[in-house]
């Protein structure tokens, strides 16, 4: 097999957000939680955090969107003795109305669990949240459900850090190199960000990550065998993933309960397998071939990166 690790690290590298990119995101997601700290909306946060892909330093260029988690007390929302949280319609409307007071040039609107602030370079998704007990678990309203939700942002960067430590630092540029080949399959066919990394994340996490080639072979691999066809590798276990069929199951690795494939189509799964079967015989041919060259130009057909 050719040795291609000098190769794929130049690949992961040239989707590594810029220094320019990361120095204005954080200049612009400092500046937004100052100025949520402020005025009578201030006085009931009580803390805010970086979440997401740009937190965990798994982001590809260009950094179009960052998370900001915003623990508050929600007693300031609170409408009936009754209930223990605020209706989510409600928060996340004050919220919007807050930052709108706040960025009167820019615009601002609710989504399903978050408020985006649009900057002319960057969206900001800013997440109310409220803190509960155990494992820096987070709750945070949901407004197609009425509902408070489990999350775990925290968590999600830990197991990030740690996975990233115990491969030798490959973790992350693999996770860059995936993300990056999902957002280039047609949108029939690719998965949410985070669901590739947390696919990354659960087989990672019990299997080895020796080089960056072989890791790519072990990711698709281990896909391809949800799609009932041959692998190259013995697996014994599906580490609770299940996408064949009418199965579909990617639990949250922070244990909050979610599916992270809940919503997506049966179809698109099958579509998103189809291509990793694709990408995995390409890296085959990549062994296989004659020159240098001709195996990097296989793994760049495999990333699509070519």
């Amino acid at each position: 097999m050719w040795d291609c690790e000098a190769d794929l690290r130049q690949m992961a590298s040239g989707v590594e957000p810029t220094a320019a990119q990361k120095s204005a995101a954080s200049r612009s997601h400092n500046y937004l939680r100052d100025l949520l700290l402020t005025g009578q909306f201030g006085r009931r946060v009580i803390d805010s955090y970086l979440s997401g892909s740009y937190a965990r330093d798994t982001a590809i260029s260009p950094i179009d969107d960052v998370d900001i988690i915003v623990v508050v007390d929600p007693a300031g929302w609170m409408t009936s003795l009754w209930s223990t949280r605020p209706e989510p319609d409600r928060i996340l409307g004050s919220f919007a109305s807050a930052i709108r007071y706040r960025y009167q040039d820019s615009s601002v609107y609710v989504q399903r669990r978050s408020v985006c602030l649009t900057l002319y370079h960057l969206n900001i998704d800013v997440v109310p949240a409220v803190s509960v007990s155990g494992g820096g678990q987070i709750e945070i309203p949901d407004a197609d459900t009425g509902e408070w939700i489990k999350s775990a942002p925290k968590r999600h960067t830990q197991i990030a850090q740690e996975i990233n430590l115990a491969r030798g630092g490959r973790f992350k540029p693999l996770v860059k190199l995936l993300k990056c080949w999902n957002s280039q399959l047609p949108q029939t066919a690719c998965l949410r960000s985070f669901a590739i990394e947390t696919l990354a994340a659960t087989l990672f996490r019990n299997v080895g990550l020796p080089t960056l080639q072989e890791g790519l072979r072990l990711f698709f691999d281990f896909v391809a065998g949800h799609s009932d066809q041959a692998v190259l590798y013995r697996w014994s276990q599906n580490y609770g993933i299940q996408m064949n069929g009418w199965a579909h199951e990617l639990p949250d690795l922070a244990g909050s309960g979610s599916n992270l494939l809940a919503r997506v189509h049966r179809d698109q799964r099958v579509r998103f397998l189809e291509h990793a079967v694709r990408s995995r015989d390409a890296l085959i041919l990549a062994e296989r071939a004659r020159t240098q060259d001709g195996a990097v130009r296989y793994i760049g057909s495999a990333l699509r990166m070519l």
